[in-house]
């Protein structure tokens, strides 16, 4: 049998770790998401419009019985459809494939150049010190600067003496603007619309060589054309796009790697997720994935080159993120502080916010402030109020509960990610179109946020339909799980750090070839007891009626 052409039916368990290991995460996933699934037809997180710039979430009350009304509607219609299996059959993949990509840069590209959004804050601060960068000015980078934009926020103490991994997406953006011109940010929203479209063309494939079924990656295209907050996201001038589409990718060759045993495709892997972690650097959660998956296929597979190569991306993904902040050093003559130790951001995620709980707040500047700029003094701060605050919980366990429930919801259950928000709350280039503005302040909007609202649900409802199915058809195995397994590790890192909606939202994407495949095994169901039970029930009706 060519491997090439093994799928998750004809792949069996090499071992009792990998069942182990795969059953775990499998039913960690199932839990998490169908707890997310279940709440989200009781409850939405929505934002406080009477004060869109303060980023506030509320947690609003749904209507159930619409919510179930609506979503059995839906999928009675899916069923309805079935009928055109044999239509839907003759479709060319490939042609889809175009088509989605063609969709995803009209989109993309349409809505980035109609609202023209602007840089600011973290994005806004990067876009200063790249473009000044290009033209060779680097006073951004150092202290005591008062015309750095948002110096007084930081007590006049560079931003990257706060957070020095960002000076990898500053040398990345700067590349950009040295080609494309420094007049605006707009190379970087252009680059963030193609990098989509490659990452949904990419999430695709990765459909199909999961289970090597057309109707899985024909649901999968359709899911992701509706997909819209993404192709929304494309205004933000970050690396969380481009970062995401870098690690599918990697994933994709990993992937094949796994399927094939060509080592070959674990070079463009390597490359690619040091990349993502390069231009975004929380895609270190990819990292920690792509570190299990490598032990335990070198288990299955007797292969320890997998282990080899794991070691390997970890001291490409560590090092090569660092080199920018060398470089900087040199062209400025000032060495860049430690920075905000990971510690500050885990007691940031444990505190109440003004928007909500573990969402932003000072709390990791300040106690860098307070510490006199000194990494060890802030992490041992740090490490103070994570100790108050767990005995507090311990102490309080309905609090801990309601603290987390709500930190949750507040990010996997805000439907929109603040995709619209994101370049709602910014200037503009460009006074905006009545469209423009219809989507953020009238009906279009309101529409959108009632489509994302349910687009959500029923995506959440097959993911976790998906890990189940997957379960009981002995078909979770460690490809399958491998993506399952990136979303786990993006919840339980943002359950314990910094949290916000916006976070969640390039995950989104990964839950797809999943819930495409629980939909698909939904609607092949035969339902035979079901069936048998309609059919007891209208017998005794019929003879009722006779008698």
């Amino acid at each position: 049998m060519n491997p090439e052409s093994n799928t998750v039916q004809t792949i069996r368990k090499a071992s009792k770790f990998e069942s182990v290991v795969v059953t775990i995460l499998g039913v960690l996933t199932f839990i998490v998401f169908g707890y997310i699934a279940i709440m989200s037809f009781f409850q939405t997180s929505v934002f406080d419009k009477t004060n869109i710039d303060a980023e506030i979430i509320q947690y609003q009350t749904d209507n159930l019985v619409l919510n179930l009304f609506f979503t059995t509607l839906f999928f009675a219609l899916l069923f309805w459809l079935r009928r055109f299996c044999d239509f839907f059959a003759k479709i060319n993949l490939r042609v889809m494939e175009i088509i989605l990509v063609v969709w995803v840069l009209l989109l993309g590209m349409s809505w980035i150049f109609l609202v023209t959004s602007e840089p600011a804050a973290d994005s806004g601060i990067i876009f200063e010190t790249a473009t000044q960068a290009a033209n060779g000015r680097y006073s951004t980078m150092v202290n005591n600067n008062p015309e750095a934009y948002f110096a007084d926020y930081f007590h006049y103490h560079s931003y990257y003496n706060y957070y020095p991994y960002q000076l990898s997406f500053v040398a990345f953006s700067e590349l950009f603007y040295r080609i494309f011109g420094t007049g605006s940010s707009m190379p970087i929203q252009i680059a963030n619309v193609l990098a989509l479209s490659s990452a949904y063309f990419t999430v695709a494939r990765i459909s199909y060589l999961l289970i090597k079924r057309r109707g899985i990656e024909f649901i999968t295209i359709i899911m992701l054309a509706g997909c819209l907050q993404p192709i929304f996201f494309c205004t933000y001038v970050y690396g969380n796009i481009i970062g995401m589409s870098a690690a599918l990718w990697a994933c994709l060759f990993l992937l094949k790697y796994f399927r094939t045993s060509r080592y070959v495709w674990l070079i463009p892997s390597a490359l690619l997720l040091t990349l993502s972690v390069f231009v975004k650097y929380n895609n270190l959660i990819y990292l920690a994935a792509f570190v299990i998956v490598l032990v335990v296929h070198a288990v299955r597979e007797k292969k320890w080159q997998s282990i080899a190569f794991g070691v390997a991306v970890c001291i490409l993904c560590v090092l090569i993120p660092s080199i920018p902040a060398r470089v900087y050093e040199t062209k400025t003559q000032v060495p860049f502080e430690k920075g905000v130790p990971q510690s500050g951001f885990l007691d940031m995620g444990l505190q109440n916010s003004s928007m909500a709980p573990g969402w932003y707040s000072k709390t990791a500047v300040e106690d860098y402030y307070q510490a006199g700029y000194d990494a060890d003094i802030a992490g041992q701060i740090a490490g103070q109020h994570i100790s108050q605050r767990m005995n507090y919980f311990t102490s309080q366990p309905d609090v801990m509960f309601s603290f987390f429930s709500n930190k949750i919801l507040s990010q996997w259950n805000e439907p929109t990610y603040e995709c619209i928000w994101i370049s709602q709350v910014k200037d503009h280039t460009l006074p905006l179109s009545d469209f423009a503005n219809n989507i953020y302040n009238g009906g279009t909007g309101q529409f959108l946020e009632v489509y994302f609202n349910f687009q959500m649900q029923c995506m959440l409802l097959l993911f976790a339909a998906g890990i189940y199915l997957l379960f009981v058809r002995r078909k979770l195995c460690l490809e399958t799980v491998f993506l399952p397994l990136i979303l786990l590790g993006a919840f339980g890192y943002h359950l314990l750090f910094e949290a916000k909606s916006q976070y969640a939202l390039t995950y989104l994407p990964l839950m797809i070839p999943i819930a495409a495949f629980g939909l698909r095994s939904l609607l092949e169901g035969k339902y035979t007891r079901l069936k048998h039970v309609l059919s007891v029930i209208n017998a005794k009706a019929v003879t009722n009626e006779n008698a």
